[in-house]
């Protein structure tokens, strides 16, 4: 009798684990479909706030930390307000640091934190390159000893070439190999699942083709 009671316990814990699950995922596919479709600020904030409330009834998982961190790191991209891209920025690193307690083994999570080091020297380049220069550098050195086969290290490597003067070494011809190999890296890349990170394909290909121009 005990052990049937058991059974029956550990049965209905099974599945409301497996409810949870499935809920949690469809949430983030479906706030996942609408950053697709966000092309400004105003349209992403919305999004990010979709993923804090998730990840506010997420206490474990880190994806939906992520992604918000990444929703208002690409918001500080397209603002052109200075004050307002570094208060977005502040909030992309509070939620990233999130994400890396509850998953330091995550090659994403390294990844992102050197996007978001780019961004925050984008609104500054002349004052902010010697600060966060090395941040991105130590980010993406960790991501790659995570996983070197992760496209988006060669990307963000590239890029930042890209917009280095020439006189540093950078410039197109310092970025093309790099952008090519992202690009060859992301013809074979598969995410671990439709939630986790699959960004920047296309902005790696539009870098790319300007280097060939």
């Amino acid at each position: 009798m005990k052990t049937n009671l058991l059974l029956t316990v550990a049965l209905f814990l099974s599945l409301v684990c497996r409810a949870s699950d499935g809920n949690f995922t469809e949430a983030m596919q479906a706030a996942l479909a609408d950053l697709r479709k966000s092309k400004t600020a105003g349209e992403m904030l919305p999004v990010a706030n979709r993923f804090e409330r998730i990840a506010a009834a997420e206490a474990k998982e880190w994806l939906p930390r992520y992604w918000a961190a990444y929703c208002y790191n690409v918001m500080s991209f397209a603002d052109k307000d200075d004050d307002r891209r570094d208060q977005y920025l502040d909030k992309a690193e509070a939620l990233v640091a999130e994400a890396e307690k509850l998953n330091k083994g995550e090659a994403e999570i390294y990844i992102l934190k050197a996007y978001i080091a780019q961004a925050r020297m984008a609104v500054s380049p002349a004052t902010r390159w010697m600060g966060q220069g090395p941040v991105i550098d130590e980010n993406l050195a960790k991501a790659e000893e995570m996983n070197a086969r992760n496209p988006r290290i060669d990307y963000l490597r590239g890029q930042n070439l890209y917009y280095k003067p020439s006189l540093f070494g950078g410039g197109k011809e310092a970025a093309k190999p790099l952008l090519k190999r992202a690009l060859d890296k992301y013809a074979g890349f598969t995410p671990a699942s439709a939630i986790h990170p699959n960004w920047g394909r296309e902005r790696c290909q539009a870098a790319y083709d300007k280097c060939l121009q």
